[in-house]
């Protein structure tokens, strides 16, 4: 093998189980640390480039921070670990820049979320799916889809479009079908309609899957003979809808979303009394990315064993864990105990609640009855993690297996430096985490 950054031969030990280990002179500690900002350039370059369609004039300092740091990790420019450090605390703050922004502006263009409740898995007529991330994308399809006797359905984190008043307006957008986007394979392949992924989370599917001529790609997002959507023109996709069968799933299953932190904001003066008077005891912060497996299930014995005067907040695909149950409200008061931010770029709306909550109990963020409990996958947790870390933000536990690209050297500083902790059993964590 030859690796193209340092144009020498991989077997003179530039690379070590495939990744880029102690090459052109950096030792192990820093080649990880480079690992840690390319994953999360990719999650920054991902909310940059949906910004990119509503604000493109927002983004020049995200740019820049993606361009500076590619520069620092693709060339022989520097061997300070302590550089390193810093420049990932600069990408982690162009994280919360970018959520901000495209927060913002989303809010800008199709009003501020409102909770609702969402049918899961019951879908009829014909009808398209879609699955990823982008808002602006959906709007332009339930524009062109309007009076077409179509109906659109979401999947994993297109979940919280139904929250936006600009978007629920269109009668056809009908509910969620589906979990978090690995399922997309057995999904499909039930799904007798169209499909759209507008954004990365996809699962390539094999050659001879029996939807591969009913799958369509937008901008960037590619698969291997799928069709693609340009320009905003879905003739294509609406004539072939048009020409399926009809999709027919039936569940009584409904799903909550749309609890924007603006919307969760109006409800301080209730939360602040509720807090005072000891009716809320804790907030837990149970977020991420979701990933194939049985370790995901963690994340929904934690949230079941929460007592019922603690709130849940969430955000991103991991939601999907626990996002069935029905957890009610803080007893004796109007707050609901479950409260769905929205896509993992709104993962910043946790941090706004609490910044909101430290101003007026007049303390520290970090001493705040709030913990943080995170799903990690790859790429845009990477990010959000960053911008916590950006945030001076500590103590979050981080499962359900560690990334790969810690070692002993970088976990002992992040330890250090953050008390970042690794989840064990969600019994054990809840112990440790809970307010007596």
């Amino acid at each position: 093998m030859f690796c193209y950054q340092c144009e020498m031969s991989m077997s003179g030990g530039c690379g070590i189980g495939g990744q880029h280990v102690g090459t052109c002179g950096k030792d192990e500690n820093l080649a990880r640390l480079q690992d840690i900002m390319i994953f999360g350039l990719k999650g920054l370059s991902a909310y940059r480039e949906h910004l990119n369609e509503l604000k493109p004039e927002m983004t020049k300092n995200v740019d820049d921070v993606i361009s500076e740091t590619l520069y620092f990790t693709l060339t022989n420019v520097n061997f300070n670990f302590d550089e390193h450090i810093a420049q990932l605390m600069r990408v982690g703050r162009a994280g919360v820049e970018v959520m901000n922004l495209l927060g913002d502006a989303h809010v800008e263009k199709f009003g501020i979320p409102k909770p609702i409740t969402v049918s899961q898995n019951s879908a009829s007529g014909k009808a398209i799916l879609v699955s990823g991330h982008n808002l602006f994308m959906l709007e332009k399809l339930l524009e062109a889809t309007n009076g077409k006797n179509i109906n659109i359905y979401t999947h994993s984190e297109m979940l919280p479009a139904h929250g936006y008043p600009q978007l629920k307006k269109y009668s056809h957008l009908k509910g969620n079908i589906g979990e978090a986007w690995f399922d997309q394979t057995k999904l499909f392949q039930s799904w007798n309609g169209t499909i759209i992924v507008n954004t990365n989370c996809i699962v390539p599917p094999k050659k001879s899957a029996n939807y591969l001529d009913r799958l369509y790609t937008y901008k960037i997002v590619g698969v291997e003979g799928a069709k693609k959507i340009d320009n905003e023109n879905f003739n294509e996709i609406i004539e072939q809808t048009l020409s399926l069968p009809d999709v027919d799933f039936i569940s009584d299953e409904v799903l909550q979303t749309g609890h924007n932190y603006r919307t969760v904001l109006s409800m301080a003066g209730e939360i602040i009394d509720a807090l005072n008077s000891k009716k809320i005891r804790q907030f837990f912060v149970v977020a991420g990315c979701d990933a194939p497996g049985k370790g995901g299930e963690y994340y929904r014995e934690f949230v079941q064993q929460l007592p019922n005067d603690c709130i849940v907040i969430t955000s991103s695909c991991g939601k999907f864990r626990f996002n069935d149950l029905d957890l009610g409200n803080i007893p004796d008061t109007n707050i609901p105990r479950y409260l769905d931010l929205g896509q993992c770029n709104d993962s910043n709306g946790a941090i706004q609640i609490a910044v909101a909550l430290a101003n007026a109990l007049n303390k520290n963020i970090n001493e705040l009855p709030i913990s943080i409990v995170l799903s990690w996958m790859e790429q845009k947790a990477v990010i959000i993690l960053l911008a916590l870390f950006s945030l001076g933000i500590k103590n979050i536990y981080l499962g359900p297996k560690a990334p790969q690209f810690l070692n002993e050297d970088i976990t002992n500083f992040i330890v250090q430096q953050f008390n970042l902790h690794l989840t064990s059993t969600a019994k054990e964590d809840l112990e440790k985490l809970l307010i007596k």
